[in-house]
């Protein structure tokens, strides 16, 4: 049904004059990857059109007739083709392919100007957004979230996932950002800047939300406000074969029950979460994204756990927090105080929702990867937290873990330690404030480690194996390769070597460490997965 809609909005090759949008331009030609080919020919305007569907869609007849005959008109002036760019000048009907499409991979690239705000419709269809993400959120208007970047559904239904972009992926204005958009059936997925920013997400029939997504329809560069380049744009078509076997692997991820709560004043300061069915109050799994402290998003390591969890009756949180960048401008020293505060307070604010949200509020199993896995640690291993004389009800609630569950740990945040166990060690030196000098040949590291004994407080404060007392709850550590104590790393960042120096400590205090890693002996769970399910719903722990 819907697909005759929008052949209904679309011009009539035969009934509308077709003009001539060739433009003379310093042609560069298009070199797609293999098994792509290209929309825009580098040269001029060929295979495109004006076409602006919400200027048409009331219009029937001679009005609708005329309407699509001067938006063809108007294309090529505001449209223009310049070193094998496609270039519109923030006006105009959107650029519109003759061809339409089905199931899809698209490649391209853009870059645009402060204040400009532009998209791509899928079959016709509004629209995996291009946002300023430098615009400031306006209360006003909570839906429209540019800080978060660009790549969503925009036009999906709020408050559900891909309508928003699971992290911000966009680059500096003045670069060009490579989108690569996957549509099979309704579901899209989306990279931006090589990153995952919506995952296999149903896309809505803006058009009419009761009817699926049309099964063809054009690709539609949309304009609105400023200047916007394109260009490298390619699409390979997907066939049947392959669209079932996509669809068949990457099931749709469950909706949130609650979406963006907050749990403090800052935009950072929300998360999502996934209430299990159960009739008795349910274990959780309280997730912290990885990212350095400086990007990532909610669900980067998670969808694929995410299911799993809620089938085995175990609720799940996914945290988002300060990165250290937004921590700094808000005056926090050191800068990794931010990012910890934050998940400490999250989890005391999931206690203070048990009754409400149906949880287990001893039963709280942190898990993630990289520095949502230290951070787990740190939570793991930090004293209880929780003011039981304070005012705020959220901030007498324990701060302690039922246990912890991670991959690709730093276990460490002692540049001393890191140096021993692997001597190309590099991380953690921005965690502290630290920056190196590039004038001076020195990195960050280089400066942590000289500068080591003048934080030695934030060190016992921040390092997770500076914390670890015999009254601690059990962890469980994954790595993806084996340790080599003393020697360099291919990832020194998350090596094992972690791991094994967790461990000792952790069996000298009496702490419960189980670790994981290609070649480890007598693995009991070899999944993080695996030990959350067992720990968090064993009878007696």
């Amino acid at each position: 049904m819907m697909l005759h809609v929008l052949k209904s909005l679309a011009p009539s090759l035969t009934a509308l004059i077709c003009l001539s949008v060739a433009q003379p331009s310093d042609a560069v030609e298009p070199k797609p990857p293999k098994g792509y080919r290209a929309i825009l020919n580098g040269e001029d305007l060929t295979g495109w059109y004006g076409w602006n569907p919400h200027a048409s869609v009331k219009l029937t007849g001679d009005k609708k007739a005329e309407n699509l005959r001067k938006q063809r008109a108007e294309f090529p002036e505001h449209w223009t083709v310049e070193n094998g760019e496609l270039v519109n000048d923030g006006h105009g009907p959107y650029a519109t392919t003759e061809e339409e499409f089905g199931n899809i991979d698209l490649q391209l690239e853009y870059k645009t100007v402060p204040k400009a705000d532009s998209g791509i419709y899928l079959r016709g269809t509004p629209q995996v957004q291009i946002w300023d993400w430098n615009q400031p959120y306006n209360l006003k208007r909570p839906d429209r979230k540019p800080h978060q970047g660009s790549g969503g559904l925009f036009n999906n239904t709020p408050g559900t996932l891909g309508r928003d972009p699971i992290m911000r992926a966009d680059k500096p204005f003045g670069q060009w950002n490579h989108l690569r958009i996957r549509q099979v059936g309704d579901r899209t997925w989306v990279w931006l800047n090589s990153r995952a920013v919506v995952q296999g997400a149903v896309m809505e029939n803006f058009w009419d939300r009761s009817q699926p997504l049309p099964a063809k329809g054009p690709i539609m560069l949309q304009t609105h406000g400023g200047e916007i380049r394109w260009r490298n744009i390619f699409v390979r078509e997907i066939g049947e074969q392959e669209s079932k076997k996509i669809l068949a692997s990457h099931r749709p991820l469950p909706q949130p029950t609650q979406y963006d709560v907050s749990y403090g004043p800052h935009l950072k300061q929300v998360l999502h979460f996934w209430q299990a069915e159960s009739d008795k109050p349910t274990p959780v799994l309280f997730f912290i994204h990885g990212g350095g402290w400086t990007n990532g998003g909610r669900l980067s390591g998670l969808s694929g756990m995410l299911p799993t969890m809620l089938k085995e009756g175990i609720s799940v949180v996914s945290v988002e927090y300060r990165f250290i960048g937004e921590a700094t401008a808000d005056g926090v020293v050191p800068p990794v105080k931010g990012p910890l505060d934050d998940v400490a307070r999250a989890l005391q604010f999931v206690r203070s929702k048990a009754a409400d949200w149906n949880l287990d509020k001893q039963r709280i199993g942190a898990s993630g990867g990289s520095a949502g896995a230290c951070s787990s640690l740190w939570l793991a291993f930090h004293p209880e937290m929780a003011d039981p004389d304070s005012e705020d009800p959220v901030a007498r609630e324990s701060t302690r873990l039922w246990c912890a569950a991670v991959t690709g740990a730093q276990t460490t945040l002692d540049p001393k330690q890191m140096k021993e166990w692997t001597p190309n060690s590099r991380y953690g030196g921005h965690a502290f404030g630290f920056r190196g000098n590039s004038e001076k040949k020195l990195s960050a590291f280089d400066e942590f480690l000289a500068k080591r004994d003048t934080i030695l407080p934030w060190i016992a404060e921040y390092s997770p194996y500076a914390l670890v007392s015999s009254d601690d709850p059990s962890v469980y550590l994954s790595y993806s390769s084996a340790p080599a104590l003393g020697k360099k790393q291919k990832d020194p960042t998350h090596t094992a070597n972690f791991g094994v120096k967790l461990q000792e400590h952790c069996e000298q205090a009496g702490v419960d460490c189980e670790l994981v890693y290609p070649g480890a002996a007598d693995v009991q769970h070899p999944t993080t997965t695996d030990y959350l399910i067992w720990k968090l719903k064993r009878p007696n722990s």
